[in-house]
């Protein structure tokens, strides 16, 4: 549900007589399925973020730990090795873009 959310805000179609625009209005986005399980692994997390990087440019990841303003976390080791490659040579050399919530728990 959230992912698709942030999608539509990415790819939202202009002049679509609705409401809105698309920050990238002309753009694709694609799905890829890692939290349909009870817990999540390095391994999960790496395949994902280094899914298809020559035909990815931007890799959106809505998603983290516990938001609860206690609770830190980030990539791990294989996770980490994905994201290099794919800054170094996804896209064919120009280097694949990571973006990360930053979270959006608490009351203020």
């Amino acid at each position: 549900s959230h992912g698709t959310r942030c999608a539509g805000e990415v790819a939202a179609a202009r002049d679509n007589g609705v409401c809105g625009v698309g920050v990238a209005y002309d753009s694709k986005v694609a799905g890829i399925r890692m939290l349909d399980q009870p817990y999540m692994t390095d391994l999960i997390e790496a395949n994902s973020m280094g899914h298809e990087p020559n035909l990815i440019d931007i890799y959106s990841a809505s998603w983290g730990p516990t938001d609860d303003g206690k609770t830190v976390d980030g990539p791990r080791n294989a996770t980490m090795r994905a994201i290099v490659r794919g800054v170094n040579e996804g896209r064919n050399g120009y280097g694949n873009i990571y973006v990360w919530a930053s979270g959006d728990g608490g009351e203020d």
